[in-house]
């Protein structure tokens, strides 16, 4: 009973004293928040200014050319039971071939000679029984005129051309003609980021020009000469960049 009592003084005690305190709070002054500890929300409709975007855009264009001169590549093959034999008989037919074209009106310096090969072949159907002597010489011809085409590889052939692998028709201005379609990739580029910013003032921060694989040649095989149809065709001319507007 005496512990009950003693607490109940004590308890009476502490609540006299708690009510005779005075309790001031200072409040915080807002100018004195650390930056740190400051957050700024944005708006959600508060967007960047279109003109301060960089944007990059990929843009590509096409061209298709004529061509205006032709590279022709024949294969001369000769066979013989003596080695140096159809070397020198291979050897001879390519003099006369290039006797014969150059008095065609190609001059020397359009007759490349891509290759030599000689190599002895065996017939394996009642053992190994040798055949002869392989010799192959691959040679390439420019043709300027197009429409000279079939009576040159008539020549070729005439004079001992065995076979014409391909004719490739190419352009002799593709460099100029590449630039220009170059300079049409970066204006596709240009108007793709013009439509997506919808601000006709950005300008070209930077342009990368990708590698694209643009067929610079075409090719026909000897019996479309023959045929006549379809002879020279066109050829695709491509590039490629990536484009960084501010």
């Amino acid at each position: 009973m005496k512990r009950y009592l003693s607490f109940i003084l004590a308890f009476a005690l502490m609540l006299t004293l708690f009510a005779g305190l005075s309790m001031t709070v200072k409040p915080r002054v807002i100018d004195s928040v650390a930056s740190a500890e400051t957050v700024e929300y944005a708006d959600e409709n508060d967007t960047k200014e279109k003109s301060d975007m960089e944007i990059c855009v990929i843009g590509s264009a096409k061209k298709s050319v004529t061509p205006d001169y032709a590279k022709v590549t024949a294969v001369i093959e000769t066979l013989d039971m003596d080695m140096k034999k159809s070397k020198d008989c291979n050897f001879e037919c390519f003099e006369k071939v290039l006797s014969a074209l150059k008095e065609g009106g190609i001059t020397e310096d359009k007759i490349v000679l891509d290759g030599f090969t000689s190599y002895p072949s065996y017939d394996y159907a009642q053992g190994k029984t040798l055949t002869g002597y392989y010799s192959i010489t691959t040679f390439t011809f420019e043709v300027e005129n197009l429409e000279d085409i079939k009576q040159f590889v008539d020549i070729a052939v005439e004079n001992g051309t065995t076979s014409i692998c391909n004719i490739g028709y190419e352009l002799s201005s593709l460099d100029q003609v590449y630039q220009d379609v170059l300079l049409q990739a970066i204006e596709n580029a240009k108007l793709k980021a013009q439509k997506i910013t919808g601000n006709d003032n950005i300008t070209v921060k930077s342009v990368k020009e990708e590698y694209v694989y643009s067929c610079s040649s075409l090719y026909r095989t000897y019996s479309d000469v023959l045929d006549g149809t379809n002879l020279i065709g066109s050829i695709e001319v491509e590039a490629r960049v990536n484009v960084e507007f501010e």
